[in-house]
This record gives C-alpha cells, sequence and structure tokens, in this order.
C-alpha cells in the first residue's frame, strides 16, 4: 500500500514538473518570438525612417517606377521607394520588407522657406502708394520709385513711420525664374487631355484610391457638374472643357486638369486645380493646406486669362497665374473682400482685390490693383495686410520658382 501510494505522489511529482517545464518552454518560445518581432519591427521603423531621409534629399530624383534598395546585412529585407510630382508636389511612397513583415508610409513633399518675402511688385518705372490701415511685416521687393504714403478717399496711411517693417529691396523688371521642370510637368497633364484611352469617369459617388496603388485617371468628356459624395486619395480628374465641383463633394488630395474650373460656395476641402483659361472659386470656401489652385495660360490665346476668388474664401497653400510671355492685357488675379491667403499668391499679370484683404505669406505679383466704391486704383496698397510672422512655422510650400532646387525639402503631409 506504501509503495502504491509513493509511485502515485512520484507520478504527480512528474507530471507537475513536466508541466512547469513545458510552461517555462512555451514562455521562453512566446518570448522570442515577439522579442523576434520586436526586433523586426525595429529594423522596418529604421529602414523606413532612413528611406524618408533618402526621399527628402535633393539628390533622390524622381523615378518613373520603384527604386528598390537590397539592404546587405539583411539577405529576405528590402525597402521599395517610389516619388513623383504631385501636382505642385511631390508624393514618395515607401514599402520596407522584412520576412513577412510590412511597412508602409507615403507622405507629400514641398520646400522649406528660408526668406522672409512677404512682397515683390514688378519695377515698372512708378512708385507704390500706400493707404489706410495697410500692414506689410517682412521684406519688401518693390520698383527703384519707392514706396509713399497716399490719401485715399479721405483716408490717409495709418502705420508705422517707415512703412515697410522689414527690407525694403529693389525689384527687377520681371518676376522671379520658374521651375520650368514641374510647370512642365503640369502642362503635359493638358497635352494628354483628350487622350481616349483614359477611362470615362462613371457615376459612382465616391472615388477613393491609395497612394501605395498606380494613379487612376478619369476622363470628363462634355461640361460637367460633379456632384459626388467624396474624392479622395491618389486620383486624377482631365477634363476637356468645363468642370464645376459642387460644395456638397467632399475633396482631399485628388487632382483636376480642366480648361475652365468652378469651385462652388460653401466647398471645404484641399486638393490641387488646374485650369488654361479660367478657375473660379465662390464665396465661403475653404481650401485647407496643402492646397494649390494653379492657372497656366497658353501664349498661343491672347484673350486674358483670370483666377477669381469670392468674398470670405480662406485658401492655405498655392494660388499662382503664369504665362511664359506677358500679355498686353495682362492675366488677373481677383479676390473678393475678406479673402484670406495663408502662404504664397503669384501673378504673372496683375492682381485686383476689394479690400480689406490678408496674406500671410507672400505676394507676387506685375501690378496691385485695388477695387474702391469710388474707383480702382492701381498699385495702392488699400487695408492690405501682408504678415509674413503669421505664417505657420511648420508651412512647407509648394515648389514654384526655379531657385527652389537648393531648399531644403520637407514633408507636408501624410496620406493613405
Amino acid at each position: 500500500m506504501l509503495k502504491a501510494s509513493s509511485l502515485q505522489i512520484s507520478v504527480i511529482i512528474s507530471l507537475i514538473l513536466a508541466i512547469l517545464l513545458g510552461s517555462l518552454i512555451l514562455m521562453f518560445y512566446y518570448f522570442r518570438t515577439q522579442q523576434q518581432k520586436f526586433d523586426r519591427w525595429e529594423n522596418l521603423n529604421t529602414d523606413v525612417e532612413t528611406a524618408t531621409t533618402l526621399s527628402l534629399s535633393n539628390y533622390f530624383a524622381n523615378t518613373s517606377g520603384d527604386t528598390v534598395i537590397y539592404l546587405p546585412l539583411r539577405s529576405n529585407d528590402s525597402v521599395k521607394i517610389n516619388k513623383k510630382f504631385w501636382g505642385m508636389l511631390e508624393v514618395a511612397s515607401i514599402t520596407a520588407v522584412e520576412n513577412l513583415d510590412t511597412l508602409k508610409r507615403s507622405f507629400l513633399i514641398g520646400e522649406k522657406p528660408l526668406d522672409s518675402t512677404i512682397l515683390y511688385i514688378a519695377d515698372e518705372d512708378r512708385p507704390i502708394y500706400i493707404s489706410g490701415k495697410t500692414k506689410i511685416q517682412g521684406n519688401a521687393f518693390l520698383p527703384k520709385s519707392g514706396i509713399r504714403p497716399a490719401f485715399v478717399d479721405g483716408q490717409y496711411y495709418d502705420g508705422i513711420k517707415k512703412l515697410v517693417d522689414g527690407k525694403i529691396l529693389e525689384s527687377s523688371h520681371k518676376m522671379p525664374q520658374v521651375n520650368h521642370e514641374i510647370l512642365r510637368s503640369i502642362e503635359s497633364n493638358f497635352k494628354g487631355i483628350h487622350d481616349n484611352n483614359r477611362p470615362l469617369l462613371n457615376g459612382t459617388p465616391v472615388l477613393k484610391n491609395s497612394f501605395f496603388n498606380e494613379t487612376q485617371f478619369f476622363r470628363i468628356k462634355s461640361p460637367l457638374v460633379l456632384n459626388r459624395d467624396s474624392i479622395n486619395g491618389n486620383i486624377v480628374l482631365v477634363c476637356d472643357s468645363a468642370i464645376t465641383i459642387t460644395g456638397q463633394t467632399v475633396w482631399e488630395d485628388a487632382i483636376v486638369f480642366a480648361p475652365v474650373i468652378k469651385i462652388e460656395s460653401n466647398f471645404r476641402g484641399k486638393g490641387q486645380f488646374f485650369a488654361t483659361d479660367s478657375l473660379v472659386i465662390g464665396k465661403d470656401a475653404v481650401l485647407d493646406y496643402p492646397s494649390v489652385t494653379g492657372l497656366i495660360a497658353k501664349d498661343s490665346v491672347n484673350s486674358m486669362a483670370k483666377i477669381s476668388i469670392g468674398e470670405n474664401t480662406k485658401i492655405s497653400g498655392l494660388v499662382f497665374l503664369y504665362r511664359e510671355e506677358l500679355n498686353e492685357q495682362m492675366d488677373l488675379i481677383e479676390l473678393g473682400k475678406n479673402s484670406n491667403i495663408q502662404g504664397n499668391i503669384i501673378s504673372f499679370g496683375q492682381l485686383k482685390y476689394s479690400d480689406p484683404l490678408e496674406i500671410n505669406g507672400s505676394l507676387y505679383c506685375y501690378r496691385v490693383i485695388t477695387e474702391r466704391p469710388s474707383s480702382l486704383y492701381e498699385n495702392y496698397l488699400i487695408n492690405l495686410t501682408l504678415e509674413r510672422k503669421k505664417l505657420n512655422p511648420y508651412f512647407i510650400r509648394p515648389y514654384f520658382f526655379s531657385g527652389d532646387h537648393n531648399l531644403e525639402k520637407g514633408i507636408v503631409s501624410w496620406l493613405n
């Protein structure tokens, strides 16, 4: 009886020891597996961060496909980088792979502004006049004739004695040189506007495409009022004639190319919109950062190209109007009362506004026209607020001028 009891106890103890040893082995295997997983993710994060730094380098050029980098110390690892122009910005998509684990990252790239230029008006051999509650904070490039205070509608200049809170420098008779590479990239989309190989836009209420996929191009043959629930991501719409985007459409990161673009009042979204003849933005619209509204006029067309921005509309990013050969009938950007620009506004022609107007960033143009109830005032700055310090210090701007090549690049926004 005693021997049988001892045998039972031995069996029970052996079973307990086996369970404990098995648990220890299982725990060791689990922690080892988790540690290997953490190590892999740490490696992937390091690879993605390194690839991000490489993408932001001025020496890493845009690619027509994926650039695959194999890591010599880890034979099963690789990093893919795809970098290309996305409108007036660049987009980079990174995929890091280690064994069966994958980590992805996609983002828009722009340039970090280093200068403090707030105003550039080309020299047409006549002075600039300043009146009302105009405030200029930043460096101003002005005609050689200078800047002078003036009476307008019984109101004199009401501001600081030196007129400009910053350096006053002489402007040239021409605007600064543009970045022809990126403008040619934009123009190439207009040259292929009648490409029959592109699929026609269907009636799908939601269009969405990740930046890790190939870009989806859709062609619109006839004038269209675009009333979609949402257009999001890696999508390009190319219209043969005119397109109207309703205020109800949720727009994020997609691009439009059309001769004529109209964005209705109360629209809110962020994206890039490029026209050749006319671009109209209604009242009370908000184009969030980073948005680009641009018009590239054709030299073969003599009629005036125009961008019109409605009252109380706010745009964060870039507004530009460009024509290579200056037209006798200068092209025009027109801004309604209480417009607000956070970023850069560039007109290779005239800029016309109804006061008050606020620009936190920079203004470049050949000529300024202020519209008052009594008259139009040419090269008068009336109730105009230009403040560089109010621009977000983390603002990364789209490319435009040729000197941008050597500036440090930065991440504009994260994508999916």
